[in-house]
């Protein structure tokens, strides 16, 4: 059945780009708003543990390098991070800075941040329809859009793609939409691949160690067989008890293979500065070698335990493992364990002043459904809301 009614905008996606969308001041003219689950934003309500790590309190002129690309620096200056925090002071959310530079609500709730956007998307007129699977998208010659969900189809003038990747598939984000895109408007889809994602690695041999980090660890991916550095990332690690995550593994994630070797240097320090410290510290000791280790370098006592079991008292071996203690890459946790998705519709398809469609008028891409990804600290949520905005900006001037 098709509904008679012509809608401004019909957005696919009730996750935090499709509800910012509607939540912006520029979407005054309403519409509605597709959603396949059963609930609105399951994934905004994931994100920073249930927390919701909205942005990042850094200053913007740094947060271009926290992604794949460049060509996002104009969406994130005109919808920057400070401006992201006014607009949730002004719907009542007061936010908070960690140490770490990460932006959460003041209450630590992500619902709190979803009941707001979903306030705003009531008052500016788009009703959220939930339990209704976009299955596909057309153009009509009249140039209106016609979206189905199953036997129902709804009309509009714009069509915006804000439902995601296909990280935490039971969310709703399956990455169906990239096949209709690709067979219905025609639009390139890049190599879809999980991000900030544990990875997991052959005889992982920390599984009672569950919950110890190291703060300052390097880590590298290196190709197989050649050794070739993919990636390197440097900052927290932490030992689970199936693999390893942190930002210092999440960041580059994505860059590993089957294969691959992860290498891991826990302290940070080169091989023959963590030599030399534990020379130092063992002359004359009377402790054991995992107690030396652990003062030398502040390290846990259960992590040096193994370390020693493993290494004995050799000095110079211990020193290689805690530089570069390598593994073999396995197949990971996949998308069910991905905070974000690599990949997505290629920016080459989009004005990213816009993010409007130049084969397509009146198709917009925003957020997830984009081939853009960040670091973790806040960024990934921060372009889904500064996309939806210079889309929301974009209509509103062509109306």
């Amino acid at each position: 059945m098709t509904t008679s009614k012509i809608h401004n905008s019909i957005v696919i996606g009730a996750g935090a780009a499709g509800l910012f969308f509607g939540a912006s001041p520029d979407s005054s003219q309403g519409g509605i708003i597709l959603e396949g689950n059963g609930l609105s934003g399951r994934k905004l309500l994931m994100s920073g543990g249930g927390q919701c790590n909205i942005t990042h309190s850094g200053s913007v002129k740094d947060f271009v390098s926290c992604y794949n690309t460049g060509k996002i620096r104009s969406c994130l200056y005109r919808f920057n991070n400070d401006r992201l925090r006014d607009f949730l002071k002004s719907g009542g959310v007061n936010t908070a800075v960690r140490e770490d530079g990460k932006v959460f609500p003041e209450s630590m709730k992500a619902e709190d941040v979803l009941n707001m956007l979903l306030g705003l998307c009531e008052k500016n007129g788009f009703s959220v329809m939930t339990s209704h699977k976009v299955t596909g998208i057309s153009r009509e010659p009249s140039g209106l859009w016609q979206v189905t969900c199953g036997s129902r189809q709804f009309t509009g003038r714009n069509v915006i793609i804000a439902c995601g990747g296909c990280s935490y598939p039971s969310t709703g984000s399956d990455g169906s939409i990239f096949r209709i895109l690709r067979e219905d408007p025609g639009l390139e889809i890049t190599r879809i691949r999980p991000a900030l994602v544990p990875v997991a690695v052959r005889d992982y041999p920390f599984e009672e160690l569950a919950g110890i980090s190291f703060p300052e660890a390097h880590v590298r991916i290196l190709e197989a067989p050649s050794g070739k550095v993919r990636a390197e990332s440097r900052g927290p690690l932490l030992l689970t008890h199936r693999d390893f995550s942190g930002p210092a593994v999440l960041n580059i994630s994505k860059y590993g293979e089957s294969g691959d070797m992860l290498e891991i240097n826990y302290t940070g320090k080169t091989h023959e500065e963590i030599r030399s410290r534990l020379n130092d510290v063992r002359r004359g000791s009377r402790k054991s070698m995992a107690s030396d280790i652990s003062d030398a370098f502040e390290l846990p006592a259960r992590f040096c335990k193994i370390l020693e079991a493993g290494c004995g008292s050799s000095v110079n071996r211990i020193s290689k493992t805690l530089c570069s203690d390598t593994y073999t890459i396995k197949d990971g946790a996949g998308f069910g364990r991905a905070m974000v998705t690599s990949g997505g519709v290629s920016l080459s398809e989009l004005d990213t002043k816009t993010f409007r469609c130049k084969k397509h008028k009146g198709l917009y891409v925003i957020g997830e459904s984009c081939d853009v990804d960040g670091v973790t600290g806040g960024y990934n949520l921060q372009f889904a809301f500064s996309s939806a905005f210079a889309a929301a900006e974009a209509i509103r001037a062509s109306d």
